[in-house]
Formats: structure tokens, sequence, C-alpha cells
């Protein structure tokens, strides 16, 4: 594409709200520019005394862009920034960064800041909540839900998926040195603005890699296998149940299930020193996970949708003083535009004990959701 095609093809689409239901632009060579995202606006009650806020939600912004290269190659690039307004913030932020190339025969490679793991080929068949789940698979661990670790948007990654054949694919990803990653803890800062309390667990994950298996081969159904591994390194000295050497993993097995308007997932876990959870004003724990998630839905011709989500994780060791989380989240949405154009609503029963108090842990109140999402 040529340099002064390319540059107005952006301006016209950052500048034009009729190119912004257009889409995707594409020159004479057939490269391609892609703009999408969403809107999302919502109103959410999180308990505990909350008085309920306003937010802008998951909204994001991405330019997609797709050329063709000699031989059978394809050259891709993707960027997406989430905003933040209302009661989150008032910020914009990376949310994907990412470029490869792609072959019919030799697969797709890819290298960025943030990408999609291979972990998440598997894990996105439950994650599809507006606001609540997927707090059981894994998928979103640690401090900064996943990133670091590699199961959900995986920073600093290389990943590679190729099929097979029209039934299986496979992926892996590689991740090379994060440092300083939270794992959870905090700081906090008493009335003077000096820090009066640090019980920030921190280390460094060496060596991330992971792979997943995918299997289409039974009609309207997909089973998934998926596996990620991080070396710890410079482990903080507040942090029980492991330390530098040892290593952080997790096996994934899901399954779902697609017939006219009706929607199931399921995903099960198993990992060792995988979620990290403050036990104490002093200390921090790296636990053995087991546990896993149901998401399902029915789409009306009206347009309703009905939906649930299941999710439950707990401490496999029985060293976090009973920490359990499990959670039961039924919705309603309606969808003006299946997939495009929707309001919703979520409210999430909490019977699990993963409320930090004094040194145990107790029952959370419940929450609520409701909100208007828009997909460009």
């Amino acid at each position: 594409m040529k340099k002064s095609l390319l540059s107005a093809l952006v301006v016209t689409a950052l500048t034009s709200a009729s190119a912004m239901a257009a889409h995707t632009f594409v020159n004479d060579a057939g490269d391609s520019l892609t703009i999408d995202g969403r809107f999302d606006l919502r109103y959410q009650d999180k308990g505990e005394g909350h008085n309920g806020e306003w937010n802008s939600g998951s909204s994001r912004f991405g330019l997609k862009g797709v050329m063709g290269l000699d031989n059978g190659w394809t050259g891709f690039g993707h960027a997406e920034w989430g905003y933040n307004s209302g009661a989150n913030g008032n910020n914009i932020y990376d949310r994907l960064l990412y470029a490869g190339v792609e072959h019919e025969k030799y697969g797709k490679i890819a290298a960025g800041t943030k990408q999609w793991s291979t972990f998440y080929d598997v894990a996105w068949y439950t994650d599809l909540g507006r606001v609540f789940g997927t707090r059981g698979s894994g998928a979103y661990n640690l401090s900064d839900w996943g990133i670091a670790s590699g199961t959900g948007r995986a920073e600093n990654s290389i990943t590679y998926r190729n099929s097979i054949n029209e039934d299986l694919s496979y992926g892996f990803t590689y991740q090379t040195t994060r440092e300083d990653v939270a794992l959870s803890g905090s700081d906090r800062t008493g009335g003077l603005g000096i820090i009066d309390r640090d019980n920030r667990a921190t280390a460094t994950l060496k060596n991330g890699m992971g792979a997943s298996l995918t299997y289409r081969g039974i009609e309207g159904v997909t089973l998934g296998a998926a596996y990620h591994q991080n070396e710890l390194d410079e482990v903080t000295s507040n942090v029980q149940g492991a330390e530098s050497g040892d290593h952080m993993r997790i096996m994934l097995l899901g399954a779902n299930y697609t017939s006219g308007g009706f929607y199931a997932g399921a995903t099960f876990q198993v990992g060792e020193n995988w979620e990290s959870v403050e036990t104490s004003h002093d200390s921090n724990i790296l636990m053995d996970t087991i546990g896993g998630e149901v998401y399902t839905y029915y789409q009306f011709e009206n347009g309703l949708r009905p939906t649930f989500i299941y999710n439950y994780l707990t401490d496999r060791g029985n060293d976090a003083n009973g920490f359990e989380r499990q959670l039961i989240v039924p919705g309603l949405e309606y969808h003006f535009q299946t997939n495009k154009f929707l309001v919703w609503t979520e409210y999430q029963f909490d019977l699990g004990k993963d409320k930090l108090v004094g040194s145990s842990f107790e029952n959370r109140e419940d929450q609520f959701a409701a909100g208007i999402r828009y997909y460009f």
C-alpha cells in the first residue's frame, strides 16, 4: 500500500463518522485497515456499603492491518486501547499490540507486548460474561489479570498457531522475562501521604511457556486443552508457598457446544503456585488451585438472551486459611441486533469465602451490574 493512501485511510478513519460505520478499508492491492471496538456504559453496585457507580466498563478501540506478501505469506498487525472514564478514572491504556506473518501451510506467528495467549484459545469458552465471571479458570490471575503470567493478554510474548487438518489445531506461547510482577497485596498510605504498610508481594517471572490443542471433529462441539508455566525468581520474603527457583503451572481442559440459539461452555483447571492472595497484614501466599467455570445462554428470536455463569476456585493445598471462591451469576440481555447492540444485567451471588478479614477469609456481599454495549 502506498504511504499516501494508507495515511489518507487512517486520517479518514479517525475523523469521519461515516467511515466508522464502514469498518474496513481495502486498497487496489487488497491490503486492508479495519477499525473495531465497542462503547460500554455500565452501572455497578459492588456491595459492602458501596453506593453504586457509573463507568465506561470495557470500552475499547482497535486498528487491524493486513497486507499481502510474496509466496503466499500475509503480514498483519493489531493495536487496541481501552478507555477508562467515570468512576474508572480518566485515561487511555494499551490492551493489545502485536504484529506477525501468516501462511496457509506454515501457520501464524506473532510477537507483541500484549497479545492473547494460546492458553486463552481454551479459556475463552467461559469468558463471555459482561462484567462478572472468569474467576475459576485461572486465566485472570495475579494483580494484573493474567497479563504477566501469560494466560490472558500475555505480555512480552511470541505465539505460533497452526492446524494439522480442519478439525485439529495447536499453538505455542513463549514469554521473555517479566520483572517486578505484582502477585498480590498492596501499599497502604497513611494520613500524611507516607506509606505506613507495604505488603506488596512481587517476583520476576522467567521462561514463560504454554501450549494449546483444539479439536472440532464433532458437529457443534469444540474440545480443548491448554497448559502454561513460568519460572519464579526474586520472590519477595513476604510470599509463602513458593520461592525462587520454583515454577507456576496450570493445566486447563475445556469444551463448548453450539446449536441454534443455544451455547454452553465449561472449563476445568488444576494449578501449582498459580493464584496469589494476601493472607494477613504481612503475608501473601501462592496457592495450588483447583477450579472451573460454566457459561451458558439461549438466544431467543425476539432478542432476549438469558445467561448463567458458575465459577469455583479453591486452595488445593488448604494453606490459605479457608480461601474459597464460589460465584453464581444469572443474567438477562436484550439484543436489538445480535452481538452488535444490546442492554444487559447481571447479579452475582457470592457463596464463597475470599474476602480477607484479619487473618481469615469471609463471604463477600452480592453484586449487581447493568449496562448498554455497542460494538462497531
